[in-house]
C-alpha cells in the first residue's frame, strides 16, 4: 500500500472530515461514571481534554455503536455514526434512573480525524480555533477527533491544513485503502450490531476487561476468558489484478468455506490487501487460503498492534 495519504499520516497529519458522524452531549455531574456502566471502554475517570475509544454493546453482548469520547470541563461528547444517533440516545435514555446526567438531542456538529505524528498539535490548534478535542490513539498510528459547529468546519479545517506543510485532506478512496491497509474494520462494512467485540477483533482497542461491570459485559467477559469466538476479523493479502469484490468467498481446499472478504484494496506492487471474516480455528498468522479463487494469505487479526 503506497498512497499521498499514507505518507502524509506516515510524517504530518492526514485530515479526514467525517460526514457520516455526529455527536450529542452528556452533563450533569454523573455523566462520566454512567456512561461507563453503558459501555466496554473505560471512560468514568476521564480528565477534561482527554478521549476514549469504545462500543456500545447490548445485553447480549453484540455491538450496537462504535464510539469515541471527548471530555470537557462539564460535559462529555459521545460521537457515533449518524444513522446509529437516535437509537443510541434511546438505548441510553432507557438506563437512566437516578443518575445526574443529561443527553442532549443529536448536535449540528461536524467530525474531523486527525491521523498521523502531529495529530496532538493539530488538536492543540483546533482548540485555541474554537473546536474541542482529544488524542484517542484508535488506529495505532496516533490518532486524534476534533469536533466544530458544522458551521465553522471549513474555516477551521482549511485553518489547520495551512498550519504546517506536511498537513493534507484525505480523499474518500485514499482513507478507504489507508483503512483496509492498517486493519481498521468498518461498523457498517466490516461488521455490525450481529458481531460481538471479538468477532469484530476489537476487543484490544476497544474494550476493557478491568474496568468492572457495563451493560453486556457478562457475555463478552465470558467470551475472552473462558472460551472464544466462532469468527474473527482478519487482515488478508490476496494475489491477481482483478477486482476483489466484498462478499468473496475465504476457502480452504481440504475444508471449503471458512469466511468472506468484507473490504479489499489494491496493494503497491500487485495484489490486493483485504480485510475478511473468518472462523476462529482460521484466523492465524500465515494461514495459506483461497480468498475469490485466488491464492491469499493471512496476515493477522484486523486492530493488532
Amino acid at each position: 500500500m503506497s498512497s499521498p495519504d499514507l505518507e502524509i499520516a506516515s510524517t504530518g497529519a492526514l485530515l479526514h472530515v467525517r460526514a457520516d458522524l455526529g455527536a450529542f452531549r452528556v452533563t450533569g455531574a454523573d455523566r462520566l461514571t454512567w456512561l461507563n456502566g453503558l459501555v466496554t471502554q473505560e471512560v468514568g475517570k476521564l480528565a477534561p481534554g482527554s478521549g476514549a475509544y469504545g462500543l456500545a454493546v447490548g445485553k447480549t453482548g453484540k455491538v450496537l455503536a462504535e464510539l469515541w469520547f471527548v471530555a470537557g470541563p462539564d460535559h462529555a461528547l459521545v460521537i457515533t455514526a449518524r444513522d446509529r444517533l437516535e437509537g443510541l440516545l434511546e438505548h441510553f435514555e432507557k438506563h437512566l434512573i437516578m443518575e445526574d446526567a443529561e443527553l442532549s438531542a443529536p448536535l449540528e456538529r461536524a467530525v474531523l480525524f486527525v491521523h498521523g505524528p502531529e495529530a496532538a498539535a493539530v488538536v492543540a490548534e483546533a482548540r485555541a480555533l474554537g473546536g474541542e478535542g482529544a488524542s484517542i490513539d484508535w488506529t495505532g498510528h496516533g490518532a486524534a477527533v476534533v469536533v466544530a459547529a458544522e458551521a465553522d468546519a471549513g474555516p477551521l479545517v482549511a485553518a489547520l491544513l495551512a498550519g504546517g506543510p506536511a498537513r493534507a485532506r484525505a480523499t474518500e478512496a485514499g482513507w478507504e485503502a489507508l483503512r483496509i491497509g492498517w486493519g481498521l474494520p468498518r461498523f457498517g462494512v466490516d461488521y455490525d450490531d450481529q458481531t460481538l467485540p471479538q468477532e469484530a477483533s476489537l476487543e484490544k482497542a476497544a474494550v476493557s476487561f478491568t474496568k468492572g461491570c457495563y451493560l453486556g459485559q457478562e457475555t463478552v467477559f465470558m467470551v475472552e476468558k473462558r472460551g472464544h469466538p466462532k469468527k474473527k476479523l482478519v487482515r488478508l493479502t490476496v494475489e491477481g489484478s482483478e477486482a476483489l469484490l466484498a462478499g468473496a468467498e475465504i476457502a480452504l481446499p481440504e475444508v471449503g468455506a471458512v469466511g468472506a472478504v468484507t473490504s479489499a484494496t489494491p496493494a503497491e506492487g500487485g495484489g490486493w490487501v483485504a480485510l475478511g471474516s473468518v472462523k476462529y480455528k482460521h484466523a492465524v498468522a500465515d494461514t495459506a487460503v483461497v480468498a475469490g479463487g485466488r491464492a491469499a494469505r493471512v496476515i493477522g487479526v484486523v486492530h493488532d498492534r
